[in-house]
């Protein structure tokens, strides 16, 4: 089922459009630290529009990035999107040998900086995983982060997600993982 438009009471998250390419470049050099050519970031928008219709096509989860915009504006402050993240359930649970990845649904976020410490971060994610609970009927969900990112550990606390460690250093972008479980009501 493909996202086209989620809206919360001050945002609007939905789908990447061509003309949003130098807001996504500004998007990916100050969330990322990505200094890419137009060209490049011209590739991976793309790559993510083309992904909504061959996803929706083959039948499967609407793994992308989403634009995240001010309702009232319309401008872009950054992103939300659901990946394929791989969990280390194994060392999570008290096992830091074992170093098996296994495959989850995943929550990502992104606000750009001028944007940041107004909640939009957690208010996007938090559509995107109502989404993800009642009409994909997902079972749990992750959010993955290092642990020096503060901001994003809040987000994951704000979201209702039970923190995580990883006593294993590496990934290291999966040293705290954010898990929220489906009460299964829909």
């Amino acid at each position: 089922m493909p996202i086209e438009i989620l809206e919360t009471e001050r945002l609007r998250i939905r789908q990447f459009h061509e003309s949003d390419l130098d807001r996504c470049r500004q998007f990916r050099r100050e969330v990322f630290a990505l200094d890419e050519s137009p060209n490049r970031a011209r590739s991976w928008l793309l790559w993510t529009i083309d992904s909504y219709r061959e996803l929706s096509y083959l039948g499967q989860p609407p793994y992308a990035d989403y634009a995240v915009e001010i309702k009232d504006s319309g401008e872009l402050v950054g992103a939300v999107g659901i990946v394929p993240a791989l969990v280390p359930w194994g060392a999570l649970k008290g096992n830091p040998a074992d170093q098996l990845l296994s495959p989850e649904i995943g929550l990502f976020w992104g606000i750009m900086p001028d944007f940041r410490r107004r909640g939009f971060a957690s208010e996007a994610a938090g559509a995107l995983l109502a989404y993800l609970f009642h009409d994909l009927a997902a079972r749990q969900v992750v959010a993955t982060t290092e642990r020096d990112n503060i901001a994003s550990r809040r987000t994951m606390q704000r979201l209702g997600m039970r923190l995580l460690r990883n006593p294993n250093p590496e990934p290291h972008w999966c040293q705290v993982v954010g898990l929220i479980e489906h009460s299964g009501e829909r």
